[in-house]
């Protein structure tokens, strides 16, 4: 009595192993402070367990900014990982690979996996990552839409679009409007011959008719394309004539520059029929600026009329 009772030996049957798979994984994916290797994450994309490489996926997506040297030796992997049908993380490979790539500064094979990576691929991230990507998937863009241009006047059969590269010019014209970058995606439609898109920027805006004036501006100065620049002024008349205050002079610079002096005889006739004197007074203008630009047939035209 009164002596310390001897420790407790564990029983017969216990033993101590080798840590579970599952705590090896819980330690590879921890979050430590001061990192400064992502080898035991990378290790588990050799894992037969899809969840397990998921996991690590976002991990490395997380840290690949920071590693993507390590990640790249891994490159096979993961894109086997996308190519992998059944894999439900497919999506999140192709997006660690592209930012890979894109630290490589293999940008045609960034790009080519954030396509795959579908709306993984954020474009309300402002990373230098989104910005290059995006900006490499435009010019890409503007390369086909341009040579099918050129192929429809030859009547030649287009190249086709790829899908998923068009979704991210989509995304991005959607952004431009939900920025209220009217003015940059407007640029960016008449790059990418995309007129619809043209309409809606000019109509979206707070103030159409600065944008009207910025579009056919940009058209006269930045447009190479002749049969182009006569589809985008085309396409400004449709959206002069369907405002409520419509600028008469540009409209007739629009008919002026695709040589339609007829266009113009009836703006000229609307405006002096009118009762008000400014409607004289912008025809005396019009008139004045058509003269202006030196065309003797068109002039003609206009004094036949």
């Amino acid at each position: 009595k009164g002596r310390a009772d001897p420790p407790r030996q564990p029983p017969a049957s216990s033993s101590v192993g080798a840590p579970s798979l599952e705590m090896a994984s819980a330690v590879a994916l921890a979050r430590p402070a001061g990192v400064t290797s992502a080898a035991g994450v990378l290790s588990l994309l050799e894992e037969q367990e899809s969840q397990l490489r998921v996991a690590a996926l976002e991990r490395l997506n997380e840290v690949v900014d920071q590693f993507w040297h390590e990640i790249a030796d891994y490159l096979t992997d993961i894109e086997s990982l996308y190519e992998e049908a059944a894999f439900p993380g497919a999506q999140l490979a192709a997006l660690v690979a592209s930012k890979v790539y894109y630290h490589l500064e293999e940008y045609a094979e960034a790009l080519r996996f954030a396509l795959g990576a579908g709306e993984l691929f954020d474009l309300s991230d402002r990373s230098e990552y989104v910005e290059k990507i995006v900006a490499v998937a435009i010019d890409e863009f503007i390369k086909v839409r341009t040579s099918n241009f050129e192929s429809e006047l030859k009547g030649q059969a287009p190249e086709p679009m790829d899908d998923k590269l068009e979704n991210v010019v989509n995304r991005m014209f959607k952004r431009c409007v939900e920025d209220k970058a009217f003015k940059q995606g407007l640029g960016m439609a008449v790059e990418t011959r995309r007129l619809d898109m043209i309409k809606e920027f000019i109509m979206a805006s707070d103030d159409p008719s600065g944008m009207l004036e910025y579009a056919q501006s940009t058209a006269m100065t930045l447009v190479t394309s002749k049969a182009f620049r006569e589809r985008v002024l085309r396409t400004l008349i449709e959206v002069y004539t369907s405002t409520k205050d419509i600028n008469y002079s540009a409209l007739s610079q629009c008919y002026y520059i695709l040589n339609e002096p007829k266009e113009v005889v009836k703006i000229l006739q609307d405006l002096i029929g009118r009762p008000e004197k400014e409607g004289r007074l912008l025809a005396y203008q019009i008139a004045f600026d058509v003269v202006d630009n030196e065309n003797q047939h068109f002039c003609n035209v206009l004094l036949s009329a």
